[in-house]
């Protein structure tokens, strides 16, 4: 007699070891590993005046690692971990994921080791392996998780080989980079305006609150179709009149959307952690659009690293824990270093997000700011192995 799925789940779990047992688990750890370590060598190399890294420019090496290494962990463990519950299928786990996180691995390292054409295809290898493991997903059933990841997944792929192919010239790399955040963004909007609310309405459900957000519709769908033209927008000039119309239009619906969520009301820190992302996603939509007026002297990577300090990393930060973390609750002392590492990092991303405009202290911030991030990922990656161990 065959054994049952949970019996076999199990043995599998027990097999691959506390890293591989569990498809997020991997991509999780190892992003919170860069992000604690990229963001210091990046300071540091700044501080020094280096000039080169990985035969990049050593500002396009710390913006290709965050979008293009640290994004795509985070999004491969979170369509990964999602894709059993409608395939069927046992999750990826043991050697078939320690293959898929070697890509990953790899194309971290070998830039550092190979001519630049081997680092391009290191830089698409891991995307390209997440989009045939979701491929094959897709053949049992298609949800919406699973063309998320084909569509997304392709796209990163050809902006980091872009990206690193022409990083020499600034205005082109640049918008590669942008494109990556851009798909952060649609992503955040998309999965988060789903599963924000729910949760929301959950955690007020429970304390028997009369009034609770609103289910996804038609709303929802207004925001994200004006949201992909305004980004589209912010990608390809994120300086000028229409820009700056097309992202004002989309912050004031994305604001009004996450007021819809009712987030003052909940009293739960995990679901106000998830507010607190989205938040920095309006922000950030809100500072593209005065950054892309002409003459407003405001610097056009405000909003840059708004979206990337504060939506991409609390945002991530706060879904990684729910799904590493506290689902679990192996670990009280666990739970307690994920609050310590969300706090942490929001006040990271504000510190970086005002800098530019401290005068003098601007630096003291930038500072303040990276040794913030540092210390939250390192909390993090900590508290995702006390969980995963215990």
């Amino acid at each position: 007699m065959s054994p049952s799925p949970s019996l076999a789940a199990s043995r599998a779990r027990t097999d691959a070891g506390w890293l591989f047992a569990a498809p997020f688990r991997p991509f999780f750890v190892g992003a919170s590993a860069l992000a604690a370590l990229s963001v210091p060598a990046w300071v540091a190399m700044y501080l020094g005046g280096a000039a080169e890294v990985a035969s990049m420019p050593a500002f396009a090496w710390h913006a290709h690692e965050m979008v293009f290494g640290f994004l795509p962990a985070v999004m491969a463990g979170y369509l990964l971990s999602a894709t059993p519950n409608w395939s069927g299928r046992l999750p990826a786990s043991g050697p078939p994921l320690a293959a898929l996180f070697a890509l990953w691995a790899a194309g971290r390292v070998m830039p550092f080791l190979v001519p630049l054409p081997f680092a391009a295809l290191a830089d698409a290898a891991f995307p390209l392996g997440v989009t045939a493991v979701l491929v094959r997903e897709a053949r049992i059933k298609s949800p919406r998780q699973s063309r998320h990841g084909l569509m997304l997944f392709p796209l990163l792929a050809v902006a980091a080989v872009a990206h690193r192919l022409t990083v020499m010239d600034y205005e082109v790399a640049a918008a590669m980079a942008r494109v990556g955040i851009a798909v952060a963004v649609l992503l955040i909007s998309a999965v988060g305006g789903r599963f924000v609310p729910s949760l929301t309405r959950n955690a007020l459900v429970g304390r028997g609150a009369e009034r609770v957000p609103e289910p996804y519709g038609r709303f929802d769908v207004v925001v994200l179709v004006v949201a992909l033209p305004a980004l589209t927008a912010w990608v390809v000039a994120p300086a000028g009149w229409i820009t700056a119309g097309a992202m004002a239009i989309a912050a004031i619906l994305q604001g009004v959307r996450l007021w819809r969520w009712r987030g003052w009301s909940a009293r739960q820190f995990d679901v106000l952690a998830l507010h607190a992302g989205y938040l920095w996603l309006v922000t950030g939509t809100a500072l593209a659009a005065l950054a892309a007026v002409p003459g407003s002297g405001l610097p056009l990577d405000t909003a840059l690293h708004a979206f990337a300090s504060g939506a991409i990393g609390a945002m991530t930060m706060a879904v990684m824990a729910r799904l590493a973390v506290s689902r679990g609750g192996h670990s009280p002392a666990a739970g307690g270093l994920c609050a310590v590492a969300i706090v942490a990092v929001n006040l990271g991303a504000l510190a970086r997000v005002v800098a530019p405009f401290s005068g003098a202290h601007s630096l003291d911030l930038i500072i303040a700011g990276a040794a913030l991030w540092t210390m939250a990922w390192t909390v993090f990656t900590t508290a995702q192995i006390m969980s995963a161990r215990a």
